[in-house]
């Protein structure tokens, strides 16, 4: 078995949210392994998409900022709604899915508010545990890009 590699505070990740397209994530933090849970970091995807495989030398490093995706509700028996979020959610740093890190930045480049780690209900900021990386991290720059296509064609 092959040694699972750790997603570091800085890297660049390329993730592949549907067969075509490429985009852009980024590890904003770390932290390290503790006897309650795994290594953990942060990770924002931003709204970077591309319809190929996207080299570091091609991103304009003020591009790189957490996508605001529109969350859309539908319940049964309620009426449809939507939430904006920041897409920055807490992962697990083991790269299981061997995402390709193409570059490395400064992390506060990208995003230089709070980063908690715990979900704690009292805190002013809170962000999603996600658990490990899957092989479609990114796929919110997928449908936002799919939305925004719509939009233009009304």
């Amino acid at each position: 078995m092959s040694k699972i590699i750790l997603l570091n505070k800085g890297d660049i990740i390329r993730t592949n949210p549907q067969e075509g397209f490429w985009g852009i994530s980024v590890v904003l933090s770390e932290k390290e392994k503790t006897p309650e849970s795994h290594a953990m970091c942060h990770i924002a995807i931003t709204p970077l998409l591309f319809q190929h495989k996207v080299e570091f030398k091609e991103l304009n490093i003020k591009d790189l900022k957490p996508l605001v995706f529109e969350r859309i509700f539908n319940l049964k028996g309620k009426e449809e709604f939507s939430k904006e979020e920041i897409c920055i959610g807490v992962y697990t740093r083991r790269n299981k899915t061997n995402l390709e890190i193409i570059g490395s930045i400064e992390p506060s480049l990208v995003y230089d508010g709070s980063l908690p780690f715990e979900p704690w209900s009292d805190l002013e900021i809170k962000w999603p545990l996600c658990g490990d990386s899957t092989k479609n991290l990114g796929r919110e720059a997928y449908i936002n890009w799919e939305r925004e296509k719509l939009e233009n064609i009304k």
